[in-house]
């Protein structure tokens, strides 16, 4: 068994990233709650929102990553991985090396390699993911290229955009991370609303 995962907003969850970074610059009410797709959402609707949303980016997966957390159940999922010998676990991600309008040019994939050795992800006891089996790519279809080199047999995206895309290998068994409820989805790929389900569905009892 060959298990990918992607990173950002799979693993990592910038959740408080981004309505912090938010209220800090009055692009929201200081007593504003909500996810980063609905703030996305928000955001989107201002004077050049699409703009401001890139920066807010570029910042929340640079600069400010280490305040972002590991989605709950994340880790039980990977010591199980790391319990069975039969499976190799890999992460496979599309991030490009700098952040859109990011005047400080901090490496978004170091700044992600450095999140994941300060989770712990990087030592040798459970839960742990080889560094080396950590991709970053630049594009979709790179991505979805080093999934197939790879070999992987199952592989956890939050995008339906991955998982349902033509090129993405159909032997791959495909599960979406959807925290937030969402129906928008084909019906031959089924979603999951936390970790403990896919490790459920992986690793039945």
């Amino acid at each position: 068994m060959r298990i990918g995962i992607d990173f950002d907003n799979t693993i990592i969850c910038y959740d408080k990233v981004f309505c912090d970074l938010a209220k800090a610059r009055g692009l929201v009410d200081a007593n504003y709650q909500g996810t980063k797709k609905e703030l996305k959402e928000t955001i989107q609707a201002l004077p050049e929102g699409d703009l401001v949303w890139q920066t807010l980016q570029g910042k929340a997966y640079g600069e400010f990553i280490q305040q972002a957390d590991i989605f709950a159940g994340c880790k039980e999922f990977i010591a199980e991985c790391n319990a069975n010998e039969n499976v190799s676990l890999f992460v496979v991600s599309h991030k490009t090396e700098f952040g859109h309008f990011d005047e400080k040019r901090i490496s978004l994939r170091d700044a992600s390699r450095n999140w994941l050795r300060d989770q712990g992800f990087f030592n040798a006891v459970a839960p742990c993911i080889p560094e080396t089996h950590v991709f970053f790519e630049t594009t979709r279809e790179e991505k979805i290229k080093r999934i197939r080199s790879l070999q992987c047999t199952h592989f956890i995206d939050d995008l339906v955009e991955v998982l349902c895309s033509p090129k993405f290998p159909t032997e791959v068994e495909r599960f979406l991370f959807q925290p937030t409820v969402d129906d928008d989805h084909p019906p031959t790929v089924k979603s999951y609303s936390n970790w403990i389900e896919i490790k459920n569905a992986i690793f039945p009892a």
